[in-house]
This record gives C-alpha cells, sequence and structure tokens, in this order.
C-alpha cells in the first residue's frame, strides 16, 4: 500500500473512533443528566415522606387524633414547595383509578376520582405504559413501592394558566402503607433535551474540527513524501560528470 493509501486508511480509522467517542460520550451524558433528576426527586419525595410519617407517629403516640394528624400532614404538604413553583400531592389507592387526596395548586381536585382524559399522559414507567397517570403511579407503588413514571404535561404559565403544548415530565410516588397515601412530585425534563442537544452541536464542531485538521495534516505529509520522492528520483537520474585530475604546478 502507498504512503498515500495508509495515510487515508489511518485518518478513516480516527474518525471512526472520534464517532464512536462521541456518540458514547452523547449517550452517557444524557442518562446522567436524568439520573441526576431522578436522584433529586427522590430526595424531595422521602422528605416530605418522612413528614407525613411524623403526624403519623404523633397519632400513634396519642398526641393527636387520627382525622387531626391527617390534616396536619396534607397542610405541611400542602405549603413544601421547591424550584419556586414545584410541589408533592396525595392521592389515594383506590381502584380502578385513584382518587386526589390533597392537590396544592389545583385543590378542585381534592376528593375527586382522577379518571378524566387528560390524566391519560403516561409514556413511560416501570410497570406498564400510556395509561392514566395517576393509576400508573399506583401500579409502581404497588409493585415496588416506590418508583418514576414519565409522562407529559403542559407548563404552567407566569401570568396564570397552562401551555397547550406538552412537554415530558418525571415523577417520584412512595408509597404510605399507614395511610394508604401515594406521595409524589415532578419536575420538567425537556431542559435535558436541551442540553443534550447543546452538548450535541458543541462535539460536532469539535468532530468536524479535528476531522478537518487530521485530513490537513495526511495530505500535507503525503504532498511532502511525494515531492521528496520526486526529488530523490531526479538526483539519481542526472549525469554524473567527472572532471579531470588537474596536477599541481611546478
Amino acid at each position: 500500500m502507498s504512503l498515500r493509501g495508509k495515510l487515508t486508511a489511518l485518518s478513516a480509522a480516527t474518525i471512526a473512533a472520534l464517532v464512536l467517542l462521541f456518540a458514547v460520550s452523547l449517550n452517557n451524558g444524557k442518562a446522567q443528566l436524568i439520573l441526576d433528576r431522578q436522584e433529586k426527586l427522590r430526595n424531595l419525595v422521602e422528605s416530605a415522606h418522612a413528614t407525613v410519617t411524623h403526624f403519623e407517629k404523633q397519632a400513634k403516640d396519642g398526641k393527636l387524633q387520627a382525622d387531626e394528624a391527617k390534616k396536619a400532614a396534607m397542610d405541611a404538604i400542602r405549603s413544601l414547595r421547591y424550584d419556586n413553583i414545584e410541589y408533592f400531592w396525595i392521592n389515594d389507592l383506590g381502584k380502578p383509578v385513584p382518587k386526589m387526596i390533597m392537590h396544592p395548586t389545583v385543590p378542585a381536585l381534592d376528593d375527586k376520582v382522577l379518571d378524566a382524559e387528560r390524566f391519560n399522559k403516561a409514556t413511560s414507567m416501570q410497570k406498564g405504559d400510556g395509561k392514566n397517570l395517576f393509576v400508573s403511579f399506583n401500579e409502581v407503588v404497588e409493585a415496588a413501592g416506590h418508583g418514576y413514571v414519565q409522562y407529559l404535561w403542559p407548563k404552567p404559565k407566569a401570568g396564570g394558566g397552562a401551555t397547550t403544548e406538552l412537554y415530558p415530565k418525571l415523577s417520584y410516588v412512595k408509597k404510605f402503607e399507614p395511610w394508604g397515601w401515594v406521595i409524589g412530585s415532578g419536575i420538567y425534563i425537556d431542559d435535558v433535551d436541551a442540553l443534550f442537544q447543546q452538548a450535541a452541536r458543541f462535539l460536532a464542531w469539535g468532530l468536524a474540527l479535528a476531522v478537518s485538521l487530521r485530513s490537513h495534516f495526511s495530505l500535507s505529509v503525503a504532498t511532502s513524501s511525494v515531492r521528496w520522492a520526486a526529488i530523490r528520483t531526479t538526483r539519481q537520474r542526472l549525469p554524473v560528470v567527472l572532471l579531470p585530475a588537474t596536477s599541481p604546478s611546478t
């Protein structure tokens, strides 16, 4: 194989390795972003769960009546916020469709069966797909006690109301066995796709630059090698002129 051919093969192998590294880096980066959101949600919901556990213990210890403890727990959860707008809700374990125990931003849902068509937004979960999202929450907690559900949901508008466009949202739910409650919270994850696309563009530019520099280097080396080969060939073909020896003057 000629030098140019060898350099071309080496460049192709380098480019293939860079593309593979590019794909793996993007995939790992997106997975890590999702894991970070999951960990954040889990910690937050477990804190809310611990709050409910506190009031249930108050009832067990006789410091509060059962109904008083439940109301105090709901009031405490209702007031919790994070990231300025995110909240926690509580639904029951009713079948076939659960009932809302407490929703802090839409109190009209309280004590209502959650069977409206607008709740049929679940897209992925630990058990099944495409169901009523509250049914999905309950199937997850019945199977494992806690877990994640991803679904599509409108975003609240700054001036009130909600968007008509739906955005991916991730929720973590955990069962509170003593009272038959499911405590949950969710965060939008469309920013993960935005960050992923930004990283993809950055890496694509880096890959394009690396490929361009590698190709330019290979071409330069190949061209230089051809020139030096031509010079050597020319030198070998030049006639050798022997000059007569001159005797020293006497």
